[in-house]
């Protein structure tokens, strides 16, 4: 995040000082650089003064049809004039509204003056000879079958694709597409940030209480059906061990699968293997709990336990911080509180004495001269202080626990915690407790 909102920065400030010299503005003149540089399909679309078209773009999101194409969309809507006086004098578009569909190197494929409709717009691309990005890489593997770097690509473009058909089929519904001409939100970033990570939590304590629905056999052929094949096959000939961590992982959509679970089942012994050879291997530790979450998670004790770390490793370096934050869930639904004790309180001591030696290390953010809330302190909350308060309370350390969440509340304000802090006091039986934290926040 601090990376992320450093790049923003930067960018913002190289932007005062020059503007991009040309015919046409900056905005236009990106998109024509992007434009000259595709090596697949891309849907351009000059929305109406007024936002004629953008229910119509944000449903292209939630189309089958379109989702299988695989050509990324860029909405314009603010500077929309300026973008389409570049495409209609470059690419002989018409007025806005406007949507245009570019092939490799800015190869004109289709143009349209009508709303965009999914069906449409595939029968024009496919008519225009595009092929999708899934394509290009079939085609490319078949010509160069050792090329990793395009099996890599392909396997992240198919869980993507495979994960937006079955979140689709369950009921989710897409967010509205962030038109390329806006600035980004840093502020909106962190509040949405802080809901998506609060409704997260909820949905995997709903998950742990209720198994992920299945996907009827042909659903689920149709839409994890390539992905499985290619994933098998990569475990099988031992391709993984030089893939990057990302491309292996199916995701949670992958639980609807009956043919991902048995396809991870199948590949857990051989990541199991490797581990044993490189027990700290953060991407190994990734890769294995992201195959186990797909068929429902495996207890982490049993295989730390066989397991042997190097001689020089720190005891407080074990377990590896790659599997933490599963360690501390697993602990914490297996009610090992003196475990969760003696792994996070050192932790959170070590914090202590830093930022007392040094200061605080919150990142402070201001957008229009208004400190923003550090999003930070919530996951801190949710992933260190509040199981480790939990344990605290269960082992009858009522003023550990209690001194815990007073210090974080006086160094690192976050909103949420004098709620969450009060609920957790009252799960565990501390209805003085809970009252006394419930008021942190109107100074009581």
């Amino acid at each position: 995040m601090r990376l992320a909102v450093g790049s923003i920065l930067l960018l913002g400030c190289a932007g005062a000082f020059a503007q991009p010299a040309g015919p046409f503005g900056p905005t236009a003149q990106l998109l024509d650089r992007r434009i000259g540089q595709l090596t697949s399909g891309l849907l351009v679309v000059v929305d109406g003064p007024k936002g004629e078209w953008k229910p119509k773009v944000d449903a292209l999101l939630a189309a089958p049809e379109w989702i299988d194409l695989e050509v990324p969309v860029a909405y314009y809507g603010g500077r929309a004039a300026e973008v389409s006086a570049l495409l209609q004098q470059r690419h002989q578009a018409g007025p806005r509204p406007q949507w245009v569909i570019f092939g490799e190197r800015g190869r004109l494929v289709a143009s349209g003056g009508t709303p965009p409709e999914a069906a449409a717009l595939v029968q024009a691309a496919q008519a225009g000879g595009l092929r999708s990005r899934p394509q290009l890489l079939r085609d490319f593997l078949r010509a160069h079958p050792d090329h990793l770097g395009a099996l890599e690509d392909l396997l992240y473009l198919l869980r993507d694709r495979a994960t937006r058909r079955t979140e689709l089929r369950f009921g989710a519904k897409p967010g509205p597409l962030h038109p390329v001409d806006e600035r980004f939100d840093v502020g909106r970033w962190r509040k949405e940030h802080e809901a998506r990570a609060e409704a997260q939590e909820r949905r995997e304590a709903q998950r742990e209480a209720q198994p992920a629905e299945a996907l009827a056999p042909e659903e689920d052929q149709a839409i994890w059906g390539e992905l499985a094949d290619l994933l098998d096959r990569t475990f099988r000939n031992g391709d993984w061990d030089e893939i990057r961590n990302g491309a292996l992982i199916p995701g949670d959509a992958a639980a609807h699968s009956p043919l991902m679970q048995g396809v991870c089942r199948a590949a857990v012994p051989e990541v199991e293997r490797a581990l044993a050879r490189q027990p700290t291997s953060w991407s190994l530790w990734d890769i294995w709990l992201g195959l186990t979450a797909t068929f429902g998670g495996r207890p982490i004790r049993p295989l730390l336990d066989s397991l042997v770390p190097s001689p020089t490793l720190p005891p407080s370096a074990w377990p590896p911080g790659a599997v933490r934050e599963a360690y501390v869930a697993d602990a914490r639904k297996r009610k090992d509180w003196q475990g969760l004790r003696d792994l996070l309180l050192p932790e959170v001591e070590r914090t202590q004495l830093a930022e007392a030696a040094w200061g605080p290390t919150s990142f402070r953010v201001e957008i229009n001269g208004k400190v923003q809330e550090d999003t930070e302190t919530g996951d801190s909350w949710r992933g260190t202080l509040e199981p480790l308060v939990e344990a605290l309370l269960h082992l009858g350390e009522t003023g550990l626990a209690d001194s815990l969440v007073r210090d974080a509340w006086a160094r690192h304000p976050w909103s949420g915690l004098p709620g969450r802090a009060a609920a957790l006091a009252t799960r565990c039986g501390q209805p003085n407790l809970a009252d006394q934290w419930a008021g942190l926040a109107s100074g009581r």
